[in-house]
């Protein structure tokens, strides 16, 4: 079964997802001296994902931060 129904026909999405794989606790997120807990799966499950919920990636991009970065997703419902 597709996922895709909130999204009109022809209609993007743009999805920024983390690019490897990691599970995590960031002590001094943004700085403000608050934890911040993160889990995320690598951009080949991503982009697998969203094709999995019927759309089709159109562009993926790298993003840098820091020492990794995150993958940018345009993704289209046919």
């Amino acid at each position: 079964m597709h996922r895709r129904g909130w999204l009109r026909p022809g209609g993007w999405f743009l999805g920024t997802t983390g690019h490897t794989a990691w599970t995590g606790v960031d002590e001094d997120w943004l700085g403000g001296g608050t934890p911040m807990w993160w889990s995320h799966a690598d951009v080949a499950t991503n982009r697998s994902w969203i094709t999995r919920a019927g759309l089709v990636v159109e562009q993926e991009e790298f993003v840098p931060e820091g020492e990794s970065g995150h993958a940018l997703f345009w993704a289209r419902r046919p």
